[in-house]
């Protein structure tokens, strides 16, 4: 004759069950924290590494910085011995030569930087320099002949301003964009550089 399950058999069979649960729990409870602990030590050397990785990169960015402003002096000193003489092709004859030239306006505040600046009586040149000029630099030197232009005008400057763009590797769609802007194109030519511009083109005034 089977025994009959007594209260006592239900509290002891849910006690084992109970026991066995918070034995799961503690067991789980430790892996959640080995999982977190491993997840930290993730995170941080992560983090230790992108910021290895940033700095690496600045360091980076300065090199090559330094690099190409190297390189855009160098490219200035090939464009510009006798510059003046290739603007005679557009009618313009220009006798003053100079590098690097910043205009500030009454406070002294710096408005507009240019590479090479060429000048007469009645004209003046700005070329814009670059290694490897690109539609921005071409859109940048825009506003940058509109600066010169207004300074012109608050100090009675009645010359007439002309931009260009001179650069040692410059692509057809460049050159494209800067003649729509009124800029002609210095580019290599031999042992010097020559100046371009398309059939029937007439350089921008400003």
């Amino acid at each position: 004759m089977e025994r009959a399950v007594t209260i006592d058999d239900v509290l002891a069979v849910i006690d084992k069950m109970s026991q066995e649960t918070r034995a799961l729990f503690r067991e789980t409870e430790v892996q959640q924290k080995e999982t977190f602990a491993e997840l930290r030590a993730l995170q941080q050397e992560t983090a230790a590494q992108l910021r290895k990785t940033a700095v690496q990169i600045e360091e980076t960015n300065k090199k090559m910085g330094d690099l190409s402003n190297r390189f855009g002096e160098v490219v200035e000193y090939i464009v510009s011995p006798h510059l003046e003489r290739k603007f005679k092709s557009l009618g313009i004859t220009l006798n003053t030569v100079a590098m690097e030239q910043v205009i500030y306006d009454d406070e002294g505040k710096r408005i507009a930087e240019i590479d090479i600046f060429m000048s007469n009586g009645e004209y003046a040149v700005a070329v814009e320099v670059k290694a490897k000029p690109n539609q921005k630099d071409v859109k940048n030197h825009v506003k940058r002949m509109e600066k010169i232009r207004e300074h012109a005008d608050k100090h009675n400057d009645k010359k007439k301003y002309i931009g260009a763009i001179a650069g040692m590797i410059i692509s057809d769609k460049v050159k494209n964009c800067a003649f729509e802007h009124g800029f002609p194109v210095l580019v290599p030519s031999g042992d010097g550089v020559e100046l371009v511009y398309p059939e029937g083109f007439s350089p921008t005034e400003w």
